[in-house]
């Protein structure tokens, strides 16, 4: 995978160098509110080291899950993969692991490893799949790009689009031999329900707080991104004219779709 690292930060991090000199760079003060730096843990610079050279390599030899499907939807993938920048940073507070952000007119891609976690170095753990849904982002906005000004409904449904295609092209292994239970179902109906009530909500503090854990939290509580990943693995036939038609109206399609 042709790709620039920028190690920098996580490297300052594990020399024990004071975090004065890297707390400051702009990608902490991107979420609009101010720094959201905090102080990274010295205690955890040797596993840290180790997870900085396991998806080093990993990244290294990245190729994407169901390929095939991927790169129909986003013709433009191979380009995106072999132009961007991933930051190996520490310093961000949970729940922010993984994210994409634009600097400059550039994509960058963001891995915090200390929120990754110790886990992360279990034999069983890749990074392919956040590569790939973050990639997945990064294509999609250079077709439906994240306006600013939509309103609170507006904003449900691209979270849904937008969090719904990255996260469900980059979850099942096979995305051909793909069987939807009854696990899932339920995990549906659970995401539309709470959706739905989102919907409804007229108070704007709350809209507020529900714009948040519609794509954050607890994987399964996540409304908006799990609505929207259950309802394209229900419709993974019609998964190339649902990406065509765009957001606009895809709360109510997922809600419309037992």
């Amino acid at each position: 995978m042709s790709v620039i690292i920028d190690s920098s930060i996580v490297q300052k991090y594990i020399n024990g160098e004071k975090t004065n000199t890297y707390k400051e760079s702009w990608i902490y003060s991107s979420f609009g509110r101010g720094s959201v730096f905090e102080e990274p843990d010295p205690a955890n610079k040797a596993w840290v080291s180790k997870l900085y050279d396991k998806l080093t390599n990993q990244i290294r030899n990245y190729k994407p899950g169901n390929s095939t499907l991927v790169k129909s939807l986003f013709p433009d993938f191979d380009e995106v993969s072999g132009n961007f920048t991933i930051m190996l940073v520490v310093g961000f507070p949970d729940p922010y692991d993984a994210m994409v952000m634009e600097h400059d007119g550039k994509s960058f891609m963001i891995f915090d490893l200390i929120q990754f976690g110790e886990n992360s170095l279990n034999d069983n753990f890749s990074c392919h799949r956040i590569l790939t849904h973050e990639l997945i982002h990064i294509c999609l906005h250079n077709q439906y790009p994240q306006l600013t000004s939509l309103s609170y409904k507006e904003n449900l449904c691209y979270t849904a689009f937008d969090e719904g295609f990255a996260h469900a092209l980059a979850y099942p292994e096979n995305i051909d031999e793909f069987i939807f239970d009854e696990f899932l179902q339920e995990k549906f109906d659970h995401a539309k329900s709470k959706l739905l009530e989102a919907i409804a909500e007229t108070d704007i503090k709350k809209q507020k707080e529900l714009l948040i854990l519609a794509d954050t939290g607890k994987y399964w509580d996540k409304f908006a991104s799990i609505a929207g990943k259950l309802y394209l693995l229900k419709n993974i036939n019609e998964i190339d004219s649902i990406y065509q038609e765009g957001w606009h109206g895809f709360a109510n399609k997922i809600i419309a779709c037992s």
